[in-house]
């Protein structure tokens, strides 16, 4: 895939670009991949393979917009994705992960 960047003001702006962008796309029925990298300098967090499914996909979509939309208040990441905690810029202020690093030394 080609870098580019869209310039966007609000997130109106950001979600109308997503939309007329992902409607140009073909629907998919093969392996989708899905990749975490760091915005600093794009480096490779991690990759997952995992097969389309059209309902699982609006459902996240639809999950994340509602955060970003103002309608829920952000929440925690599960356990088994625990591992995004160390890229984040809000670790030292997060009672979920600070938690857990004391259960996980008292556990040694």
């Amino acid at each position: 895939m080609g870098k580019f960047k869209v310039l966007v003001k609000t997130l109106d702006d950001e979600l109308s670009h997503f939309r007329d962008t992902s409607s140009l796309l073909s629907q998919s029925d093969e392996q989708l991949l899905l990749r975490y990298e760091l915005q600093s300098d794009q480096s490779l967090l991690e990759e997952y393979y995992f097969p389309y499914d059209s309902n699982w996909l609006k459902t996240q979509i639809n999950r994340g917009l509602e955060f970003w939309l103002g309608y829920r208040e952000a929440s925690f990441v599960s356990e088994d994705e625990k591992w995004k905690c160390q890229f984040c810029d809000f670790i030292s202020d997060c009672s979920f992960s600070v938690t857990s690093s004391r259960d996980r030394t008292r556990s040694r």
